[in-house]
């Protein structure tokens, strides 16, 4: 005769600080989500919003982001010295774009000018959920535990890695409507760009395994050809939109931007940082 004995799992113990970090991180998502989706101000008698996503919304959302990804490292790997400042110093940086945000917009609809007979503004909730966000991110950042170790190297350099990959995907997604606008296939490549580079910041910090690093490498710098192509030739995807927006101009193409400048700068970053953190990148394996 066989006895069966059936093995009951334990429930992972989750403390009460982490407990309620990883509420305030999930209240701050939702906040942020809220900000950047709700309109900000509002014109034309209310018949054009203008979401955070167009506005500052869609910036301080890369600052939560960056945030979040500090607590994790802080949370898994050590450093909270640092690191827990870093997070602190994020929320605070929501906190205050939001208010000043707020303030602007209610100055603007206050004294809108002589178009204001046209325009007819009206101030949105968004700056107010990406303030609550912000208040929401202190209180995690406050909360979340740290491991108690010293931060190495690699991480380090992975975490600065995620974060030049969090500022490109970040100006990507938040240039998508507007290249929508100028042609399908043109909105859609930025899209696809800010979606691969966040899940590149994702997996070089939940991961030490290098052997997407070659990928990573290719994309990053075939974005930067196309860019540097962009500027001294010009894409035939734009419709014109070159002719329409002044700035310097290196040749044919689009004029620089300040957007296009920084998103550069966190591509070569990137791949400086990739280089530095993974020296031995993966080999073709033979089969024997």
């Amino acid at each position: 005769m066989s006895t069966l004995t059936l093995r009951t799992r334990s429930t992972p113990h989750i403390s009460l600080r982490s407990g309620v970090a990883l509420s305030l991180a999930l209240i701050t998502a939702a906040f942020t989500t809220a900000g950047l989706v709700s309109p900000w101000v509002t014109v034309f008698n209310g018949l054009t919003n203008v979401p955070g996503l167009s506005l500052d919304g869609g910036y301080l959302a890369a600052v939560t982001v960056i945030s979040f990804v500090t607590l994790y490292v802080m949370a898994t790997n050590g450093g909270g010295t640092i690191l827990r400042i870093v997070a602190l110093l994020g929320g605070v940086v929501v906190v205050a774009d939001s208010l000043f945000s707020a303030a602007r917009i209610s100055e603007f609809v206050a004294h809108p000018g002589v178009a204001g007979v046209l325009t007819v503004p009206s101030a949105g909730p968004g700056p107010f959920f990406t303030l609550a966000g912000g208040i929401a991110l202190i209180g995690a950042a406050l909360a979340a535990p740290a491991a108690q170790a010293r931060l190495r190297r690699g991480m380090l350099l992975r975490l600065l890695l995620s974060v030049s990959l969090i500022v490109a995907a970040d100006l990507h997604l938040v240039t998508t409507p507007q290249h929508l606008d100028e042609a399908l296939l043109l909105g859609v490549g930025f899209l696809a760009a800010g979606l691969v580079q966040l899940a590149f910041a994702v997996y070089v910090i939940v991961r030490e395994d290098d052997r997407p690093i070659g990928l990573l490498l290719a994309v990053t710098i075939a974005l930067i050809a196309i860019y540097a192509y962009a500027l001294f030739v010009g894409l035939p995807l734009d419709s014109g939109h070159s002719d329409s927006v002044t700035g310097l101009r290196l040749g044919s193409g689009e004029p620089v931007t300040a957007t296009g400048v920084v998103d550069v700068l966190a591509e070569i970053a990137t791949v400086a940082l990739a280089l530095v953190a993974y020296p031995r990148l993966p080999r073709a394996q033979h089969a024997s």
